[in-house]
């Protein structure tokens, strides 16, 4: 889970929120997992019909 989440913030640079109140901080970082998880799903569907070497 630690890896996990150090890959976000790696990847979306969620450690740095550009926000100033909670609930934008909130919004935006929801707006972003939910970013991750749909990109996690396009990923393991391409590789999932990918074509084997």
């Amino acid at each position: 889970m630690e890896l996990a989440f150090k890959r976000l913030k790696s990847l979306l640079h969620i450690d740095r929120l550009p926000t100033r109140t909670r609930a934008a901080s909130q919004s935006w970082l929801y707006a972003h997992l939910i970013l991750a998880l749909l990109c996690d799903e396009l990923s393991r569907d391409f590789l999932a019909f990918s074509p084997q070497i």
